[in-house]
């Protein structure tokens, strides 16, 4: 009896080694079959995040094109790459169809900006086929104006972003500009930092024009948004934002002309470091950052009684150098330029220059004279 219990005890544990033996030997095979999965499962997974960047590139170039093109700055050459880029990407066989409806919104939102709304209107049709409801195609479709407003748009929480920005972009056409900062820094808040830097110039235009609205003279709401403004339409500018030319016009306003010779005879474009010829000056002459900052610098002497006063920034830097580096110290103007620096009414675009031959935008002007007041 005590040896068979024994074998018997012996039998059962043979059978369940071999048991985990068998056990093992399938964990292992699933393990290796899993294993062996793997790199084809990671190269799926890779390829459908290389396709979605490459679409999200696509996106970002657009913004550029977008942007600069509602500056009214299209630049044609970036709009032809943009589309070879885009067919390109098109060309993958693996591309899901949202994608592929995604990129011929794109192709569609460049014919616009090239001027072909026949052919954007074909991408529309083609990209809602594709993926319908799908966002880009529907706004093509708010910018070909098939969609009235914004607002139609059905969109889901993630998407919510871009309808912001869209929104934002409707209220800077229709000049509500206090509406389209809040918006446009309401979008910037969670889309990539490619869109801010594509609409940020627009940001800042409507930053720049939130004082006025669809009701202002429209004669004044063309002077802010030009890029390059003339004497005349400096005067101009100034005369419709209060009286700071009164001591000079008997305390109304008049022609532009009238204005621009009196500020003559004051001497508010005479350069303080040196003769000027300001007779030379006519309402057709071209308002530089350098001749802005003479006359606002002028004007804000002889509005304190200090006009007549000897340079005060070139002797102070004579030992120094010039702090600006594209303004010497010999500049005619380098005394305007630093007081104007140091009292806010202009500032140094990226830091270091002043870049004095520049034109004087009209929002620019208006600003520096804001300060002044």
């Amino acid at each position: 009896m005590e040896l068979k219990n024994k074998g018997s005890y012996f039998f059962k544990r043979t059978v369940s080694f071999r048991s985990l033996g068998f056990l093992a030997a399938c964990i292992v095979a699933v393990l290796l079959a899993s294993c062996a999965s793997v790199p084809e499962d990671m190269m799926i997974s890779t390829a459908t995040e290389e396709e979605t960047r490459a679409v999200e590139k696509v996106a970002q170039d657009l913004a550029y094109l977008d942007g600069t093109s509602l500056l009214g700055n299209t630049d044609v050459a970036a709009a032809a790459q943009l589309l070879e880029e885009i067919e390109e990407s098109l060309e993958n066989p693996n591309l899901s169809a949202q994608l592929q409806a995604q990129l011929v919104a794109f192709r569609g939102r460049v014919n616009l900006i090239l001027g072909d709304k026949r052919a954007a209107r074909t991408n529309y049709q083609e990209a809602s086929s594709l993926s319908q409801g799908e966002l880009q195609a529907e706004i093509l479709a708010l910018r070909l104006g098939l969609i009235d407003g914004v607002e139609k748009i059905v969109i889901g929480r993630s998407q919510q972003p871009y309808i912001t920005l869209e929104k934002a972009l409707a209220n800077y056409k229709q000049e509500n500009y206090l509406e389209a900062v809040a918006q446009f820094d309401e979008a910037f808040i969670s889309l990539d930092e490619s869109y801010r830097q594509a609409y940020g110039q627009l940001r800042e235009n409507a930053w720049l024009l939130r004082d006025i609205s669809s009701s202002t003279d429209k004669n004044m709401r063309d002077l802010l948004k030009q890029d390059s403004i003339t004497l005349a339409q400096m005067v101009d500018l100034i005369q419709g934002q209060g009286d700071l030319l009164y001591k000079y016009t008997g305390s109304k306003k008049v022609e532009a002309n009238q204005a621009l010779r009196q500020i003559k005879n004051q001497g508010l474009f005479y350069s303080i470091n040196s003769w000027t010829d300001v007779e030379a000056l006519t309402q057709e002459t071209v308002l530089t950052r350098s001749l802005a900052a003479r006359f606002l610098w002028n004007l804000y002497n002889d509005r304190r009684g200090t006009l007549g006063n000897p340079p005060k920034y070139s002797h102070q830097f004579v030992s120094l150098g010039s702090p600006i580096q594209d303004v010497p110290l010999g500049s005619p103007d380098f005394d305007a330029i630093l007081g104007c620096i140091e009292k806010e009414f202009m500032e140094l675009p990226d830091g270091m220059n002043f870049y004095p031959e520049n034109p004087m935008s009209g929002m620019d002007f208006s600003e520096s004279i804001k300060r002044i007041r």
